[in-house]
């Protein structure tokens, strides 16, 4: 059995990964009998550290240059509508927002600020025209920015994919993963990691970790530098111990 929108996963399923079928949405969770917490993930390239942390590939730029867009509404939205047309000058192959994110960043907007997209259009450069999974509360004006972002399970890499220390951590491969292939990816729950630095629990109340840029863990209070940075929060230390360990309760999520 499965809870509504959460596979139950066995052991097996967490530890293969497979290619051409998917039974479930990119992103969509799972969950193992010890309560662990998995994102379904496609790889958008091989991943050969299992034991580091993988990130969103996607970047996200201002304007139309980056992998999703932020743009203005080529037509208006009324209330009811179920798409929107806007004016992403990418290339974008059809259904490349799929099951991505509508936003609209307007301060003054009184609805519902996020939506989720299940389809796209193909778009040739100069619009994209995507539809939303619930009709829209509010209008929105022709000519307003509105904001895209792609599936961020969809295009999964190692650390420095992209370029380290603007990075997001979005799960744990848990197995080496060829390129362009699916997995249950780990976001909460037991998960041994490699470790930059100190061990975990090598000194008295060292328990609290966080993200290095290369994917493996380190102690909160031994970040990069002492200027102000907030490191991605990884998880904390499982056991009782003053030798040292990295096994963590992973809270990506």
């Amino acid at each position: 059995m499965s809870f509504p929108f959460m596979a139950a996963l066995s052991w097996r399923a967490t530890a293969t990964q497979y290619v051409s079928t998917k039974t479930f949405r990119i992103g969509a969770e799972g969950m193992t009998e010890d309560g662990s917490l998995y994102r379904l993930c496609k790889s958008g390239a091989a991943i050969t550290n299992p034991v580091a942390a993988a990130i969103n590939r996607y970047r996200w730029l201002s304007g139309v240059t980056g992998d999703g867009a932020e743009a203005a509404l080529a037509a208006a939205i009324a209330v009811g509508d179920v798409d929107f047309t806007f004016n992403d000058t990418n290339s974008r192959a059809a259904d490349y927002y799929k099951d991505g994110y509508y936003v609209d960043p307007r301060s003054s907007s009184a609805g519902p600020t996020t939506m989720h997209i299940w389809k796209s259009n193909a778009g040739a450069g100069t619009s994209v025209k995507c539809y939303v999974s619930a009709p829209f509360t509010q209008t929105n004006a022709s000519g307003n920015t509105v904001q895209a972002y792609p599936n961020p399970w969809g295009n999964v890499r190692a650390a420095g994919a992209y370029s380290q220390g603007y990075e997001h951590f979005c799960c744990m491969p848990g197995m080496p993963i060829t390129s362009g292939y699916y997995f249950w990816g780990k976001v909460k729950g037991p998960f041994w990691c490699w470790v930059t630095g100190t061990w975990p629990g090598a000194a008295q109340n060292d328990r609290d970790c966080c993200f290095c840029i290369d994917g493996t863990i380190k102690m909160q209070d031994e970040r990069i530098n002492t200027s102000a940075i907030s490191l991605q929060r990884a998880g904390y230390l499982m056991f009782s111990v003053n030798y040292g360990d990295s096994f963590l309760m992973i809270q990506i999520e």
